[in-house]
């Protein structure tokens, strides 16, 4: 993978940070790669740019034929070109479905600790948020069935899942996809599926889209934006199989006007779709090496920070409740000068998230920055907790 220097081009993940906390600092925040992306959609960018013309483009049958292709090559799942709608991001995508299938006062599960938009598309919406907690255990983060069956009330609507979890990297199983969607079906609740995670998934694990489970009552949400490292050219597509919810969804684009797409938006899908797997999988195996190097690290030399093994994502879920922190992102930033993202806007002020999508070099330097700053804490080791084999 090619790292490429990103300051000095207005990046939100460095030159944001940097303006306001300072030259000294690395940013390993934001769920954006350092890598340059794909070269075939370099390639097709440049064919583009020499036509030099970008007036208003449309989406082809081919647009939709990628996706179609793509969700059959790798995710073994079969959809139809007709259930496919556009938007101009996975999140406004979801906002514009919180407001088409719930009423304000509405109730929509999430199941924290998640990914911070979902909170803030549902309280700005003026809908209510409802907690369904994931469960720590032995064997990693599980979903709690229990737990959402109590919550669930007659003005519960939506849920919003993250597949494969961001920020904890679970990859969830076909039956515990299952058992979700044979719940929320049978109390008329709709599953939101942002699955934008889905092509970095680590072996042995394999992903399972919710649409392979069920179809009525499910709705995914997808981009390569994050897997071709191009979401600021903010396009993405959602499956709709329920012909009267993706007329409710096309019915409140229009109104808003947001139907016309992004040119390379469009152009860097079909790229990708077509022509990117070599190197999506010449990506995976380079995150693959950067994981397995900070989980060793950081369970060898910071064993109080309970780490999980992602089995997707390029993002670790840092635990930071044994070292007793009042905040551990402004504890790193200040005493390592690494900016890491805060577990309180994902609903766990005790811990962080690391992004691991970066050159080797600087992920040690983060690493060692943050293992001084937790040296100075002289903590006891002697309540460490056992590293996974890999």
């Amino acid at each position: 993978m090619i790292s490429v220097k990103r300051t000095n081009t207005n990046c939100v993940k460095y030159d944001l940070i940097m303006s306001k906390y300072g030259q000294d600092v690395i940013p390993a925040w934001i769920a954006d790669m350092d890598f340059q992306s794909a070269p075939t959609i370099i390639e097709a960018f440049e064919k583009r740019i020499q036509h030099g013309v970008f007036g208003y483009t449309f989406r082809s049958r081919a647009y939709y034929d990628a996706i179609v292709d793509w969700y059959r090559r790798r995710y073994s799942c079969e959809i139809k070109p007709e259930w496919i709608v556009d938007g101009p991001g996975v999140v406004p995508m979801i906002a514009v479905l919180v407001n088409v299938l719930t009423e304000p006062g509405d109730k929509i599960v999430i199941q924290p600790p998640v990914y911070p938009p979902f909170f803030h598309v549902i309280e700005k919406n003026n809908r209510v948020v409802c907690e369904n907690r994931l469960i720590k255990t032995a064997k990693g983060y599980e979903m709690d069935f229990d737990g959402l069956v109590k919550l669930i009330d007659g003005r519960t609507k939506l849920l919003i899942l993250s597949n494969p979890h961001n920020p904890v990297g679970r990859v969830w199983t076909k039956e515990e996809l299952e058992k979700l969607y044979n719940l929320a079906s049978s109390r008329d609740i709709i599953i939101v599926s942002d699955e934008i995670h889905a092509d970095i998934v680590y072996s042995p694990y394999s992903f399972t889209s919710v649409l392979k489970v069920g179809r009525s009552k499910a709705i995914v949400l997808n981009s390569p934006g994050k897997t071709f490292n191009i979401p600021g050219l903010t396009n993405s597509y959602g499956v709709i199989p329920d012909g009267e919810i993706r007329k409710l969804y096309n019915s409140f684009v229009e109104r808003l006007e947001l139907t016309t797409g992004n040119v390379f938006g469009l152009e860097g899908l079909l790229a990708a779709y077509k022509h990117g797997e070599d190197w999506l999988n010449n990506l995976i195996k380079c995150l693959q090496d950067n994981r397995d190097f900070a989980y060793q690290y950081i369970t060898k030399e910071m064993p109080l920070i309970e780490v999980e093994l992602p089995e997707a994502t390029f993002l670790m879920w840092l635990d930071c409740s044994k070292l007793k922190l009042q905040d551990p992102q402004r504890f790193f930033l200040e005493k390592a000068r690494v900016y890491l993202n805060p577990g309180s806007d994902f609903g766990d002020p005790n811990s962080v998230r690391l992004n691991i999508a970066c050159d080797r070099e600087l992920l040690i330097q983060v690493l060692q920055r943050m293992k001084a700053a937790y040296d100075s804490l002289n903590l006891n080791k002697d309540s460490a907790p056992t590293a996974k084999c890999l």
